[in-house]
């Protein structure tokens, strides 16, 4: 056999050989694995969902990131990255400054730490007018500073004024203030501190701890004439005789003053007087009656 030919056979045969060995990998090993990789990348897709809907889900979610940041950047509440007491007790004293007739001790407890942030505790105990005490209140909770309150203990109390003959009503009070701190990098760009002054709330105006009705009675400093101890003596058309309860003759007329209350309305037909008087916030009748006879007699009607 030429040597060219037998060349030719074994070159056509080591391609069959190699043809089919590619043929058995392809098909036994490839083959599989290729069918599995496909599975894989299914249950990718299922599990990603489309590409598109991913895209427009990552843009918003970058939208909605850059509006958290700029809030983030405008936040109202600012955190010093130290607590320091001589700081809060000048944010205090501004608050005083608009908090009038309001008596304030500050005494610091404890310090907390906690991973790069934390917490002075103080201690506030005083004493004042309602409208103090919760204007002191309502600039803690809305000023600039971030702070907590807790530990409330409110009480009302009262005293009279004799200088003014009125009962004075204030409140005590205990409460512990929460002043927060951080050194982290998240707050270093916390904005100026915003001023006291442009801090807004809407006010409240009334007092919770005082009775509508109550039971103390101010005293009768100036000598107001009583007419629960008074006689009528004598009536006209707008104007009225009274002996008060110093036995002194008074003449009074529709809107004078008397202990309590003043004249509501005089009536010469009726041989009657009608005054209006403030019982600790209940508004009582009550009338005084001329007598024909040597007697005189007040005649007390409620509403």
């Amino acid at each position: 056999m030429p040597y060219a030919i037998r060349n030719s056979i074994i070159l056509v045969v080591l391609l069959i050989l190699v043809g089919g060995a590619g043929a058995g990998y392809i098909y036994f090993y490839q083959e599989p694995k290729i069918e599995d990789l496909e599975a894989e990348r299914a249950k990718v897709r299922e599990q990603l969902g489309d590409a598109d809907d991913l895209f427009d889900k990552l843009v918003g979610v970058q939208e909605r990131v850059e509006v958290l940041n700029a809030a983030w950047r405008r936040r109202p509440k600012t955190l010093p990255a130290e607590e320091l007491s001589s700081n809060s007790n000048i944010y205090l004293n501004s608050i005083l400054s608009m908090s009038p007739e309001l008596d304030l001790n500050v005494f610091t407890e404890e310090q907390v730490q906690q991973n790069g942030c934390g917490y002075t505790r103080y201690h506030l105990a005083g004493q004042g007018s309602f409208e103090s005490f919760i204007r002191l209140i309502q600039y803690l909770e809305f000023g600039p500073r971030l702070m907590k309150l807790t530990n409330f203990d409110v009480r009302e109390v009262h005293m009279v004024d004799d200088e003014h003959g009125r009962i004075t009503h204030t409140v005590q009070f205990d409460i512990d203030l929460l002043a927060y701190f951080s050194n982290q990098k998240a707050f270093e760009d916390t904005l100026e501190t915003v001023s006291l002054q442009t801090t807004n709330f809407e006010a409240i105006t009334h007092d919770p701890f005082r009775s509508l009705v109550t039971p103390e009675v101010p005293p009768n400093t100036f000598d107001l004439p009583n007419v629960e101890q008074s006689t009528l003596l004598a009536i006209m058309k707008g104007r009225a005789f009274i002996s008060d309860q110093k036995s002194q003759l008074l003449m009074l007329s529709e809107g004078d003053e008397v202990y309590l209350g003043y004249v509501s309305k005089i009536m010469p037909e009726r041989r009657q007087v009608l005054f209006l008087l403030n019982k600790g916030g209940i508004i009582e009748r009550y009338i005084l009656t001329l007598r024909l006879e040597s007697q005189y007699l007040g005649k007390k009607r409620n509403n």
